[in-house]
């Protein structure tokens, strides 16, 4: 028992050590100090183009030249959507999976000299192996078992190792990106019944993650069918919409909300369950309240059908909600660490709009400007002036069903770097979650 708290205490000390890495904290971003330039890029609007099939899945690619993204469809049990995604992207999972996983060794030993040395002796001994193993022992009994039925058909299929793949997956437990979200609707958007919603996720773009960008549509035996947008080999959410236009975004917290706890089920898993199972955002609401919670995160919430986002402040111990009316209640300390100055504090809440994550005082001023006109094409643009999304971006537009994402360069690539200053993919949601199950038979 002692040696598990000890190890807790590391995963503390890993997640912050490594949240400094990935998200430098530059108070001096203000008001009037936007880092990037609008990206004017016109997004790729084509049809997917088939690649293979299989039974209970089919792999089409979508974009042009070096900005091409995997859409994954799968169907039927999660040990049969398991196996159709490891058996189309088995070369792609076992070439990313234990990649992005020696990345995560490797920064660990990077940050292992900012530990107590007690602490950084019993990581020596038991390794990042050992920490993501007692996390998935802390959360095995608070998360539904399909996830690990789907982890063992995708296993089945790639010949990647369950354990390593399992390990993989408990990694967002310990590592919080910075990230940002938005929700707009009503007055804010150019189009008063519509809803947008961003997702950036700022995380390291030289992990591997970016060489296979993989959108998974989901058409599950049980629940909503939903696009889990991320990599192949991964099944978790933090990125993702359902049939139903809910639409999910995540950011790490920099400072706690109140106490925390390891054994829940993470938060990453949480977020698939609410796009897989809630039909609306009262429902989303009621299971992020009931559910046992573990760490600190802000999560977004949005809905097409009740034009709605909701901000949570999210702990094991805490689950505010904050929408447009509310948002400044947020300690003023957390605006201040996101480079919100004074002015940009007490201007900062705007009608039908919801906001939250890096460069705040960017953010506030070209949502000024902005409000009243935004629209898909405006947040893409402004993605690229606040400079976030540098792993993945995306823009939902719930009321219209239809998802923009961008992807950071992989490897072979050229271009720019990051997401946000790359050409975005149109994905019309309402066509993806209506194409037909192949009409073949796992031999």
């Amino acid at each position: 028992m002692q040696t598990a708290a000890i190890v807790l205490i590391v995963l503390v000390g890993l997640s912050a050590a490594r949240r400094s890495y990935l998200i430098p904290e530059d108070p001096s971003i203000g008001a009037t100090s936007c880092p990037g330039q609008p990206n004017t890029n016109v997004p790729w609007t084509g049809t997917p183009t088939l690649v293979n099939q299989v039974a209970n899945g089919s792999l089409y690619t979508v974009g042009e030249d070096d900005d091409q993204i995997n859409v994954l469809h799968v169907y039927g049990t999660p040990y049969d959507m398991g196996y159709a995604h490891g058996t189309l992207l088995k070369d792609s999972i076992l070439k990313v999976i234990p990649a992005f996983y020696e990345r995560s060794e490797a920064e660990l030993e990077a940050y292992i000299t900012f530990l107590p040395k007690d602490v950084a002796d019993l990581i020596v001994h038991l390794g990042l192996d050992g920490a993501l193993d007692l996390t998935y022992l802390l959360t095995e009994r608070y998360t539904p078992a399909y996830f690990y039925e789907e982890m063992r058909g995708l296993a089945d299929a790639s010949g990647i190792d369950y354990i390593l793949l399992r390990r993989v997956h408990m990694i967002p437990e310990l590592i919080k990106a910075g990230c940002s979200m938005l929700g707009a609707w009503g007055t804010a958007t150019a189009d008063p019944l519509g809803m947008l919603q961003v997702r950036a996720l700022d995380f390291d773009t030289t992990a591997s993650l970016q060489d296979a960008p993989t959108v998974v549509v989901y058409h599950p035996d049980e629940g909503n069918m939903f696009a889990n947008v991320g990599w192949a080999g991964w099944i978790a959410s933090i990125s993702g919409m359902s049939s139903k236009g809910i639409a999910m975004s995540e950011k790490h917290a920099d400072i706690e909300f109140g106490v925390e706890s390891r054994a829940g089920i993470p938060f990453h898993f949480l977020m698939r369950d609410v796009i897989q199972f809630d039909n609306s955002l009262e429902d989303a609401i009621r299971h992020i309240q009931e559910a046992h919670r573990t760490c600190s995160i802000w999560l977004g919430v949005g809905d097409g059908n009740m034009k709605a986002f909701r901000l949570f402040e999210y702990s094991y111990s805490t689950c505010e909600i904050l929408d447009d009316k509310n948002i400044t209640m947020i300690n003023e300390t957390r605006f201040n660490r996101e480079g919100c100055n004074d002015t940009c504090y007490h201007n900062y809440a705007m009608s039908d709009l919801v906001y939250w994550g890096v460069h705040l005082g960017c953010w506030n001023e070209v949502l000024r400007d902005a409000h009243g006109t935004i629209s898909p094409i405006a947040l893409i643009q402004l993605l690229g002036v606040v400079q976030t999304g540098d792993l993945q971006s995306i823009v939902y537009d719930l009321a219209g069903m239809k998802m923009y994402v961008s992807n950071a360069r992989a490897d072979i690539e050229a271009g720019p770097d990051n997401a946000y200053d790359r050409k975005y993919v149109e994905l019309d949601m309402s066509q993806l979650f209506q194409v037909p199950k192949p009409s073949l038979v796992r031999g």
